[in-house]
C-alpha cells in the first residue's frame, strides 16, 4: 500500500479516527485532573574537610570531600534522617513515606549536595526540606567527630536554604495532552486501517463490476453479467453529465418508454430515479415519475408529502389516475406520488390495476420512470419488472456488500436487468435536487 491508499482510508474512516482521538484526549485530561498537585523545595549543602594550609593539603581535602559525598547521598535519604525529621516536625506519616519524598543528588566533580523534597503543599515541602538538611548536618557532625570535644573531620554547610515554591511542578498537563493527542492519532489510524481491511463493503465501481460479472449458482442469469450503465456521485457537478449518459445508454436500443429503478442496497435512493426522469424531460419529452416505493423513502415524499391519495388511492379505486397526478413545473415533469399506503398497497402493485395505470400513462407520456422499493425490503420490483422495457438496479457504493448484491440479483429470478447504476452520496441529497433541479 502507498501513501495515497492510506490517505483514502483516512478520508473514509475520519469519523472513527476522530472518535478515538477524542477518547484519548478525554482520558488524558481525566488522568491529569486525577493527579495531585506537587510542590518541590530544594536546598543546597557544601561539604568540606578539615585540612592543613598548604595547597597539597587543600587538594587532598577536596578529593576526600568528593569521596565523602558519595556516602552522604545515602545518608541524606536514610531512615535515621527521616525519623529525626518526623519527630522534629511532628509529621503524621511513616518513615518510608517521608523517604519517598526526599531525593539527594550531587553534580559531578563537586562537593555539593542538592536536597529536593516533594509534597502536596508548598509550605510543608519547604519546612521538610530545611528540617531534613538540619538533621543531616547534625548526623554528619556526630559521625565525623572522632573524639568528644574534637572538631569533626568533615562539615556540611548550607549554601541555599529551601524557599517557598512559586508553583506546582505536576501534573504536567501539557505533556499529558500531547501524549493523548499522539496516542489518539496512532490508535485512531490503526483502528481505521483494521476497520477498513475487515470491511467487505463495495467501494469502487470495479468492485461492483466484479460482483455483477460473477455467475450466481442456480440462477438463469449465471452466464449474463449485468453491465454498469452509470457511476453517479450525488452532489458533484459531474453527476448531471453522468445522468445524461445513463439516459442515452437506455435509449440506445429502444425508446425507453418505461424504466424501472430499484435498489440492490438496503435503502432506497430516489435521487437517481428523479434525476433520470428530469433528464428525459430536459430533452423536451413528456415525462411522469411514479413513486411506487412502499418502503416510504420515495422521492415524491419530498415534493408533495404523504398526505395525498396518490398511487395508493388509485389502486384502491378511490380516485382516477388523472386526478392523482401532480405537476412539478420546476423539473418539467409530472409526479404520481405514492400517497397514503395501507396493508393492501403492496399486493395491488402486483395486480392488473397497476398494470392498467402503467398502460394508461404510457399512452399519455413519452417516458414513464418508476421508483420501486429495494429488493431486500419488498418483492415489488419483481412484479413490476415485466411491465417495463428497462429495469435498472441501483447500488450505493460504500454501504453494500457483495453477498447483499448476489442475494438481490438472485431474488430478481428470471427478470432481465438492463444494467446497474453505482452511486455515492457526496452532497446534501434530495434537497439539493429539489432546490437546484439537478444532482
Amino acid at each position: 500500500m502507498g501513501l495515497i491508499d492510506y490517505w483514502h482510508i483516512a478520508r473514509r474512516r475520519w469519523l472513527l479516527i476522530l472518535a478515538v482521538l477524542v477518547l484519548c484526549l478525554v482520558a488524558a485530561v481525566g488522568y491529569a485532573r486525577s493527579q495531585p498537585k506537587n510542590y518541590v523545595a530544594t536546598s543546597t549543602v557544601y561539604v568540606s574537610m578539615a585540612t592543613g594550609t598548604s595547597v597539597n593539603d587543600s587538594y587532598q581535602g577536596g578529593l576526600a570531600a568528593q569521596q565523602r559525598v558519595r556516602s552522604y547521598l545515602d545518608l541524606a535519604t536514610s531512615a535515621n534522617v527521616a525519623k529525626r525529621t518526623i519527630d522534629d516536625l511532628s509529621l503524621k506519616m511513616s518513615v518510608d513515606q517521608l523517604r519517598g519524598k526526599i531525593t539527594a543528588a550531587s553534580p559531578p566533580a563537586t562537593t555539593l549536595i542538592v536536597f529536593s523534597v516533594k509534597d502536596s503543599t508548598a509550605e510543608r515541602a519547604r519546612d521538610i526540606a530545611n528540617t531534613v538538611v538540619a538533621q543531616f548536618r547534625q548526623l554528619i557532625a556526630e559521625l565525623e567527630s572522632i573524639e568528644k570535644d574534637a572538631a569533626p573531620a568533615a562539615r556540611a554547610e548550607v549554601v541555599d536554604r529551601a524557599e517557598l515554591p512559586s508553583g506546582p511542578t505536576g501534573p504536567q498537563s501539557t505533556r499529558l495532552l500531547a501524549l493523548g493527542l499522539l496516542s489518539g492519532l496512532a490508535l485512531g489510524g490503526l483502528a481505521a486501517f483494521v476497520r477498513d481491511r475487515t470491511d467487505r463493503k463495495l467501494r469502487t465501481s470495479n468492485d461492483l463490476e466484479a460482483v455483477l460479472a460473477t455467475p450466481i449458482p442456480g440462477s438463469s442469469r449465471s452466464g449474463a453479467p449485468v453491465p454498469i450503465l452509470g457511476i453517479i456521485d450525488i452532489g458533484r457537478p459531474g453527476a448531471l453529465n453522468e445522468t445524461r449518459r445513463l439516459r442515452m445508454r437506455l435509449q440506445r436500443n429502444s425508446e425507453a418508454t418505461t424504466v424501472l429503478l430499484s435498489s440492490l442496497s438496503a435503502r432506497s435512493e430516489p435521487e437517481i430515479a428523479m434525476a433520470l426522469a428530469k433528464s428525459f424531460a430536459d430533452t423536451g419529452h413528456h415525462v411522469v415519475y411514479i413513486d411506487a416505493d412502499t418502503s416510504g423513502h420515495g422521492g415524491s415524499q419530498q415534493v408533495v408529502g404523504a398526505a395525498v391519495p396518490g398511487l395508493a388511492g388509485v389502486l384502491r379505486g378511490s380516485i382516477p389516475v388523472t386526478d392523482a397526478l401532480t405537476g412539478w413545473p420546476e423539473a418539467g415533469m409530472t409526479v404520481l406520488p405514492l400517497g397514503e399506503v395501507d396493508l393492501h398497497t403492496v399486493d395491488l402493485l402486483a395486480s392488473d390495476r397497476f398494470a392498467a395505470v402503467v398502460a394508461k400513462l404510457r399512452t399519455d407520456y413519452d417516458h414513464v420512470v418508476i421508483q420501486a422499493a429495494p429488493v431486500a425490503h419488498a418483492a415489488d420490483a419483481i412484479a413490476l419488472a415485466p411491465l417495463c422495457e428497462h429495469t435498472v438496479a441501483v447500488v450505493e457504493l460504500g454501504a453494500t456488500t457483495a453477498p447483499q448484491i448476489r442475494g438481490a440479483l438472485a431474488t430478481f429470478g428470471d427478470n432481465p436487468l438492463t444494467g446497474a447504476v453505482a452511486y455515492s452520496k457526496l452532497g446534501t441529497g434530495l434537497q439539493r435536487l429539489v432546490g437546484r433541479l439537478h444532482i
